[in-house]
């Protein structure tokens, strides 16, 4: 049997139709997917010898303030980089309430302080007490 490219495509049409795509089906493959990132990135954090994050604090247009936490490390002899955290600051952002979302981020997923060999930040107000309370927990650890 000869099959020309119109009949597969007929075919790949009756079978797609056959797969379940609600939207529940789909948001649950997203968050798998996402959950899957993320601890794909944490063990390679873990796994890396040293890491170093940069940390924003930034407002959209809706004035909510979003964390955004960007770790380098070193996976099979290259340097990566990735979103390791984008989190909504719904109260105050003081220096003090980021350093509490990412050290509560790292306990939450056992990433080591003493592993961190340097913080970047981008000199906005919030970001000097966040960096000094950073590098009085990782030097006292």
């Amino acid at each position: 049997m000869r099959l020309d490219a119109c009949s597969v495509k007929t075919m790949s049409k009756k079978k797609n139709k056959n797969i379940p795509l609600s939207n529940s089906t789909v948001s649950r493959r997203i968050k798998d997917m996402s959950i899957d990132i993320e601890t794909t990135i944490n063990e390679r954090i873990k796994k890396s010898p040293f890491f170093s994050i940069q940390v924003d604090e930034s407002t959209d247009v809706s004035d909510l303030s979003i964390l955004l936490v960007i770790a380098r490390y070193l996976n099979v002899n290259e340097l990566e980089e990735n979103l390791l955290l984008c989190y909504p600051l719904t109260k105050r952002c003081t220096g003090e309430d980021i350093f509490n979302v990412i050290q509560g981020y790292f306990c939450g997923n056992e990433i080591d302080w003493t592993m961190c060999c340097n913080v970047c930040t981008d000199g906005g107000k919030s970001m000097p007490g966040c960096y000094n309370i950073m590098v009085h927990v990782v030097v006292s650890k």
